[in-house]
């Protein structure tokens, strides 16, 4: 009864010192509330000159939506100079050349990487992050449009205490869409801090999970994970891929 009278602000922090999964989660509870206060704290500092970004994908079959989403996105964002490409595909048979595709449209740099394998997301994008330069680097699925500002999102949300895994806006079938706030699928970390917390968990090879343990692996570090709702960043209507019976973590 006494919700109703509270303001929507003050609900939503009441949330997230109570009920965000950081404090649910078995292995961490309250302990992570200094985790999140040090870590937000990192991030209300001006970053000075922007870091460069690495963009990491893992793909197999799926080339068409990295050329046609992700692709033309980076080439709109500010600062692309600053962006560098990392694919690790699993061997993809749905073009002839992906790599040769992927160099016509982006002009940046680019790093790939192709073998021939089952394609396991975990695995996947462990290897593209590992083949990326030190630094800043964003896991991003083939199936998204990221932000024009998206150099500036990640050097604003990533540091040493904190790494960022925004809401990003979910489209459906109709032309409608909304925030998937049961997802942790996109990320971004400092290289060194993804291998820290050992990278996504590669005994799941089946589709989901990956991303709630990686975010709970970062708390265990005592390393922060920022949220944001992300309107610009955008996942493309595609048919589940989740298996019978699947129920989110949270």
């Amino acid at each position: 009864m006494i919700k109703q009278f509270l303001p929507k602000r003050f609900k939503q922090f009441l949330w997230f010192v109570f009920k965000s999964p950081q404090r649910r989660w078995h292995e961490l509870g309250y302990s992570t509330l200094f985790t999140d206060l040090k870590g937000w704290l990192s991030t209300r500092k001006k970053p000075g000159i922007l870091q460069p970004i690495t963009i990491c994908i893992g793909i197999k079959n799926r080339s068409n939506n990295l050329l046609n989403f992700v692709i033309p996105s980076l080439n709109n964002a500010h600062h692309r100079e600053l962006i560098t490409l990392s694919v690790y595909d699993c061997g993809s048979d749905d073009v002839l050349n992906l790599e040769n595709d992927i160099k016509h449209l982006w002009k940046g740099q680019l790093i790939y990487q192709s073998k021939a394998q089952d394609f396991a997301r975990s695995k996947a994008f462990n290897s593209a992050l590992k083949q990326a330069p030190d630094g800043l680097v964003l896991i991003c699925d083939a199936d998204m449009s990221v932000p024009k500002n998206i150099v500036n999102l990640v050097n604003q949300y990533v540091t040493a205490h904190s790494a960022w895994f925004p809401h990003v806006w979910y489209t459906n079938a109709d032309g409608s869409g909304r925030f998937y706030t049961e997802s942790t699928g996109m990320m971004a970390s400092t290289k060194a801090n993804f291998l820290q917390v050992g990278g996504y968990d590669e005994t799941i090879t089946t589709w989901g999970y990956e991303d709630w343990y990686l975010f709970f692996a970062y708390y265990k570090h005592h390393i922060a994970c920022i949220r944001s709702n992300e309107p610009e960043f955008i996942h493309h209507y595609h048919e589940s891929l989740k298996p019978e019976g699947f129920k989110p973590l949270f």
